[in-house]
């Protein structure tokens, strides 16, 4: 049981462990019973007694910022080409012809099976 006064060596395990486990195929989410100390909570605590985050509540907001997906516009490369790399979930996407404007759109979803995919598109503008 980690200590109220998480260190950052914990922090960095508390990483490692959290990283694992979102990893594994298995994992359908996370969930972490903890608070602030003065709450009552005795380990891992994210925040302290000013609700100001601890070396794990760090850990855990990168985390959380890492692992969400935020719409983003991509450039393909000079031959059309892009590469991104996906959580699992349901994406939107759309494709933008930079010559005639023209856009076309698809869903895609990502699944925990699949660890590698690649999706060919062809616009014909």
């Amino acid at each position: 049981m980690l200590d109220a006064n998480i260190s950052f060596g914990q922090a960095e395990y508390l990483e490692q462990v959290l990283r694992e486990g979102y990893s594994h195929p298995a994992v359908k989410g996370i969930i972490m019973f903890v608070g602030p100390a003065n709450a009552g909570f005795n380990s891992t605590v994210l925040a302290d007694e000013d609700f100001k985050n601890t070396p794990a509540g760090d850990v855990v907001d990168k985390l959380i910022d890492e692992w969400k997906f935020q719409t983003t516009e991509i450039k393909a490369d000079g031959k059309g080409s892009i590469e991104i790399p996906l959580f699992h979930g349901d994406y939107n996407i759309t494709v933008k012809d930079p010559v005639s404007s023209s856009l076309t759109a698809f869903s895609y979803k990502m699944t925990r099976d699949v660890t590698r995919d690649t999706v060919h598109l062809r616009i014909n503008a």
